[in-house]
């Protein structure tokens, strides 16, 4: 639990650090996710694509609703054992997300 709590912690400050300004990080108290509120204009579909281009898997919003909603937020998993692979994927994100801006 010690070492998910690490790897919870790099991973939502890898986001802060790297992702556009008006992104809203959840934290959740449980589980192995983080969400992620990307701006309105942000498709997650497309994130998802473009992020699978660059071997980064990711789950987009849409996909957790009956009737398509949360097009612009984003699920990453922060339990993988290897932070230190992770981290440059966020970066990686970031970069995506600030493309669709």
């Amino acid at each position: 639990r010690a070492a998910l709590k690490q790897q919870a912690q790099q991973m939502a400050d890898a986001v802060t650090r790297h992702f556009p300004a008006g992104c809203k990080l959840s934290r959740p108290q449980g589980g192995l996710m983080l969400w992620i509120e990307l701006p309105p204009q942000v498709d997650a579909l497309r994130l998802h694509q473009a992020a699978l281009a660059a071997g980064i898997s990711l789950a987009p919003g849409p996909i957790f609703s009956a009737t398509r909603e949360f097009g612009h937020c984003i699920r990453l998993n922060f339990g993988h054992p290897d932070p230190a692979r992770q981290l440059p994927a966020v970066e990686t994100l970031g970069k995506l997300v600030a493309a669709q801006l």
